[in-house]
């Protein structure tokens, strides 16, 4: 045998060599990738059958990812759309957080699909509320003080809470952040950042949230602000 013949199968043995080891790794990642999923599917199915079983009148989507189920309260009725995510979170960075957290969603309560809620103070939702796609709810973040290498190395900055009372609607793709309540049968409109309260038997929108309309018992209709101020209607007669 030449040795140029030697020299081209020495070259496609290293060759085969090497696509032989990253065959092996990628298979290795795939495979270690399928039990971690699977892993995860089994915990959370079995989070899904200790929540159903707590709570039989509740009604689950597919796909919905809980953390620390013990924090989180329902009513009656509730139903939970396809992918909500329901985190609860009692500690950050390893270190148990002052409080544990609360959530609490009342009866009648009804999401489309994709809701996601964190909490990691007091979130309490009220009863026959309707929450569309897409809703980001979270009552706390990182930490502003620009001093630090990455803002995820402050503390949690923990707001007091969010409160949405009862009848409300929150249309898609709406962010609600902590620190604020939004009143009895008012309506958030798509794609609103509510950063403030939102005052009962109101409809507010944009970026952040203001209020655009109040609901008029006299009239029975909904009223624009400039409208009410120009007609003189007050507060005393909004419907309480």
């Amino acid at each position: 045998m030449n040795i140029w013949k030697l020299y081209f199968l020495m070259n496609c043995c290293n060759l085969l060599m090497i696509i032989c080891k990253d065959m092996v790794y990628y298979m290795y990642r795939i495979i270690r990738d399928i039990i971690t999923l699977f892993a995860k599917k089994i915990k959370n199915l079995k989070k899904r059958a200790i929540i159903i079983s707590q709570n039989p009148s509740l009604h689950l989507g597919s796909d919905c990812v809980f953390q620390n189920i013990e924090y989180i309260h329902f009513g009656e009725g509730v139903v939970l759309g396809d992918g909500s995510n329901l985190l609860c979170t009692d500690e950050y960075k390893g270190a148990k957080l002052a409080s544990n957290p609360n959530l609490y969603i009342g009866d009648s309560f009804h999401c489309t699909r994709n809701l996601t809620i964190q909490c990691a103070g007091k979130i309490e939702i009220g009863n026959n509320v309707l929450v569309a796609s897409d809703v980001f709810i979270i009552d706390y973040n990182h930490g502003v003080l620009p001093i630090k290498d990455n803002y995820l190395d402050n503390n949690l900055d923990i707001s007091k809470g969010i409160t949405i009372c009862d009848g409300v609607w929150i249309g898609n793709n709406v962010v609600i952040l902590g620190g604020v309540s939004i009143g009895k049968k008012s309506i958030i409109g798509a794609g609103s950042v509510v950063t403030s309260d939102i005052p009962e038997y109101s409809i507010a929108v944009g970026n952040p949230a203001h209020v655009i309309k109040r609901y008029n018992q006299e009239t029975m209709a909904w009223i624009k602000i400039c409208d009410e101020k120009m007609w003189g209607i007050n507060d005393s007669k909004i419907d309480k």
